[in-house]
């Protein structure tokens, strides 16, 4: 008898009956704040179609709640910029004229704690996308905003992934290690 009570006392201090510890999750990254999008560029609109996607893929992505006013020590801004847009004929017809081209955009993106001035973060990103010239001067204007949307949208998703991940990293390494 007295095997068993010491038994039970035993699994009662050492919390082997008791409920389960909870273990606390970690501290997420959710609240964003976009800026719109600096164009550094000669391109016209250019600010405007990849403010529109960066809208559109962070409205989308369930980790994210994106602020429409940044939350002081909450909210993360997230500042981009387009730096360069080039385009490079890549494929000829017979007369050799130019009917496909490729795009190459580069952006820096900056992750910047609300009411704070140094950078959490800040990525530069290369992104390609190609297309045709062929059809008629509106036509081919066209193609190339949807290759510019294409592109945006690869930038953007990346920037996503990395601020979840790095945003996250930067967020919880501020909390314990205030600078």
């Amino acid at each position: 008898m007295r095997f068993v009570l010491l038994l039970m006392l035993t699994l009662l201090s050492f919390g082997c009956a008791s409920t389960p510890n909870r273990v606390e999750a970690p501290h997420k990254l959710e609240h964003i704040y976009l800026e719109p999008v600096t164009n550094r560029t000669s391109e016209e609109a250019l600010d405007v179609i990849f403010t529109q996607v960066a809208n559109d893929i962070f409205s989308e992505d369930p980790r994210f709640k994106v602020d429409l006013k940044p939350i002081p020590d909450v909210s993360i801004v997230v500042k981009p910029s387009v730096d360069s847009v080039s385009s490079t004929a890549v494929g000829f017809d017979r007369r050799d004229i130019a009917r496909e081209y490729q795009l190459t955009v580069t952006a820096t993106v900056k992750l910047i704690r609300y009411g704070y001035k140094t950078p959490l973060a800040v990525f530069k990103i290369k992104r390609y996308g190609f297309y045709n010239a062929y059809g008629s001067a509106s036509e081919v204007e066209e193609k190339r905003k949807e290759c510019l949307k294409r592109i945006g949208e690869e930038i953007f998703r990346e920037v996503a992934e990395r601020l979840y991940v790095e945003g996250y990293k930067e967020v919880h390494r501020q909390k314990v290690h205030p600078d």
